[in-house]
């Protein structure tokens, strides 16, 4: 196994069936932006330079359009592309996670004693559904009672650990989540605050073991304002505290935060389902370590498959989802632990055996969630035209936000001709714009199109001027003779 000597790797993504190697040098239609986009780009007062954009119908041999098209840009969460490609191509759509129950103890007479290992190996979706399931199948086994220790083993993934508020100083959002091989809950905790009568309550559906709700919000006569804030105590401790002010008249507020870890909250959970639910019996503490190989299987659970996540993943472009999917494709190819590097690796590797090569492409944690992540919109398009001739095209096209319809396209193009026949991946960030996908056009045809907007106004303005550009491509560019 051959690594780069940075994590600066640089990664590849897709051809064409139909070779490219002319195709990219064929002289496009438009070398620049159509007037009517360059007339939009003024309007808001942006400059043309700060784009990059890549249209190209599926089966021709030149593009239509091509504007700065080689530059290296940010691509935001366009990224997960890249990510969902490589892990369809890698892991197979019908791949499943698998969570693992042993133990080094006894079981008899439906007592298990010693110690209790649940591993993971980078599940996305392991949520508490799925923990009941897990459980449940333990009772169905004729377990009714625990007593020793449950270890929770994360040591499949591996790697430098990431400060979540390192890249915007908000490290209790959600989209800022980390990755772990015993993923639990995407690492969300939900909080309610409501008022019944003279009384305000704080809960939690997903308590943790180490978490305290501090609840100092008053009784108001008109305010509806809380606000709340995390302290960190000692060892893994952490106190989440509402403040502020509930009238009569205000509704239940709903808070998702990312304020502890998978072990401490899988734990609580466990906890409660086993003894509450199931009637069973517990007598257990709880750390964090490996399974030690002499350990012997009781259960495995099995995630949803690579194919029914994928949506998750590319429509509501989810970061941690996205994230995991990286390390596990890393893992696959290289063997565990799975590590960012290793992710960033494979990616190469993969593209490479394919025959593929973006030597501008740089990939940091495969969501998109980046400063340093770069990518053209040529070799956007080419991934595109790759991805639609594959043999993964359906779940690969499902994935993708449709156009007025869902995910992060739902409030987009929702009036427009392009509503329901273009599906695409967004992405955002300060100072970053980007969408890329297919559009089935008005002239029969399918044209990829590929939009990164790296300009300070970007985010603000762009929205506007890339859904002009989209409706263009639809009803414009089959008036351009010769194409």
């Amino acid at each position: 196994m051959k690594f780069s000597k940075t994590l600066k790797t640089l990664v590849c993504a897709a051809l064409v069936i139909i070779p490219l190697g002319s195709a990219a040098a064929a002289a496009p239609i438009y070398p620049n932006l159509p007037p009517e986009i360059q007339q939009s780009l003024r309007d808001k007062g942006m400059s043309a330079w700060g784009m990059s954009a890549h249209v190209q119908a599926i089966g021709s041999p030149r593009p239509l359009i091509s504007h700065n098209a080689k530059i290296a840009r940010n691509p935001a969460s366009v990224m997960k592309l890249l990510t969902s490609y490589v892990a369809l191509g890698v892991l197979g759509p019908n791949y499943r996670w698998p969570i693992e129950i042993s133990t080094t103890g006894t079981l008899q007479a439906g007592v298990l004693s010693g110690n209790v290992y649940i591993k993971g190996y980078g599940a996305p979706d392991f949520d508490t559904k799925g923990l009941r399931e897990m459980l449940s199948q333990l009772r169905r086994k004729g377990i009714h009672t625990i007593r020793g220790r449950l270890i929770f083993d994360d040591t499949f993934f591996n790697g430098p650990k990431i400060d979540p508020g390192a890249f915007d100083g908000k490290p209790y959002n959600t989209y800022n989540a980390q990755p772990d091989a015993l993923m639990f809950n995407e690492r969300r905790t939900t909080f309610a605050a409501y008022r019944k009568g003279n009384k305000i309550s704080v809960t939690t559906a997903t308590p943790a073991h180490n978490l305290r709700i501090v609840n100092r919000i008053k009784l108001a006569k008109k305010t509806c304002r809380v606000n709340t804030s995390v302290k960190r105590g000692q060892g893994d401790a952490v106190t989440v505290t509402f403040t502020g002010y509930l009238a009569r008249r205000c509704r239940k507020r709903g808070y998702t935060m990312v304020v502890t870890d998978p072990a401490n909250t899988m734990y609580s959970a466990i906890n409660k389902i086993w003894t509450k639910e199931l009637k069973g019996r517990m007598d257990t503490q709880f750390m964090v370590g490996a399974t030690p190989p002499a350990a012997r299987p009781i259960h495995v659970h099995y995630s949803k498959t690579l194919a029914q996540l994928l949506p998750t993943v590319v429509k509501d472009s989810n970061n941690v989802m996205a994230r995991q999917l990286l390390r596990s494709v890393g893992a696959k190819r290289f063997g565990a632990p799975a590590t960012p590097r290793k992710g960033a690796e494979a990616v190469d590797d993969y593209l490479r055996s394919q025959g593929l090569d973006f030597p501008e492409l740089r990939i940091e944690n495969g969501s998109g969630l980046s400063r340093y992540a770069r990518i053209s919109t040529e070799n956007i398009s080419r991934l595109l035209s790759k991805a639609y001739y594959g043999k993964h095209r359906d779940v690969w096209m499902s994935s993708m936000a449709i156009a007025g319809v869902d995910g992060t396209m739902k409030g987009r193009l929702k009036k427009s001709a392009v509503r329901g026949r273009g599906f695409f991946k967004t992405g955002t960030l300060r100072d970053v714009r980007g969408i890329a996908g297919y559009v089935n056009a008005a002239d029969g045809r399918t044209y990829v199109v590929s939009i990164l907007h790296n300009d300070p106004a970007a985010r603000s303005r762009g929205r506007k001027i890339h859904d002009n550009f989209i409706e263009w491509v639809f009803w414009g560019k089959q008036m351009a003779k010769g194409y």
